[in-house]
């Protein structure tokens, strides 16, 4: 008996919430830059599909990271990609929701979902570590405008850094300042003031 034909995904076909329309090469790259992967940093690929960004920090960056794909076939199809990539130690597959699963972890976040989507990872992403990085191909987080936008091939390209929540009554003492002046700060996304 012949065995079967490894799994082959097509451009188009239907996911748990969006289609798979995998990201050009270029497009990859331009994300990876955008949010300065180093070998020290935890990727997280949310709704990873074929695996093709994790497998490229790991292989181009150093960096450990984890594609989170519900689709059991993907996940199957990207531990193999990464093995024949030789970087299967670093870049892991879980099949996971993304608006269940554990990534809290991560300094860099990527993803190519829609805009909905996003916009309901958002609350999440907000819990996570001043600083860490997220990027987006296509699609923006709504009213959150990004830090840094660029353009790689056909594709739009979105990077915002998680901001340290600043918002709250500051006490300032200071030599000479009687009393203490307290300053209030208001905070949206990363733009303060007070």
């Amino acid at each position: 008996a012949q065995a079967p034909a490894p799994y082959a995904p097509q451009r188009g076909q239907s996911g748990k919430d969006v289609i798979w329309i995998p990201s050009p090469d270029d497009v990859v790259n331009r994300m990876l830059q955008m949010a300065e992967v180093k070998a020290a940093d935890r990727l997280f690929d949310l709704g990873s599909g074929d695996g093709k960004i994790a497998i490229a920090a790991a292989r181009n960056y150093g960096a450990r990271s984890t594609g989170l794909e519900f689709n059991p076939d993907m996940v199957t199809l990207s531990r193999r990609l990464a093995r024949e990539a030789g970087v299967a130690e670093k870049a892991t597959f879980q099949q996971a929701d993304i608006f269940v699963a554990d990534f809290s972890s991560a300094t860099v976040v990527t993803m190519y979902l829609l805009p909905e989507l996003n916009l309901r990872l958002r609350p999440q992403l907000f819990t996570m570590p001043p600083g860490t990085r997220v990027v987006s191909h296509s699609f923006t987080m709504g009213d959150w405008e990004p830090d840094e936008t660029a353009r790689a091939g056909t594709g739009d390209l979105y990077l915002w850094r998680i901001p340290a929540n600043a918002s709250g009554a500051w006490a300032l003492r200071a030599p000479g300042l009687l009393p203490a002046a307290t300053l209030h700060i208001r905070q949206r996304y990363q733009v303060v003031e007070g």
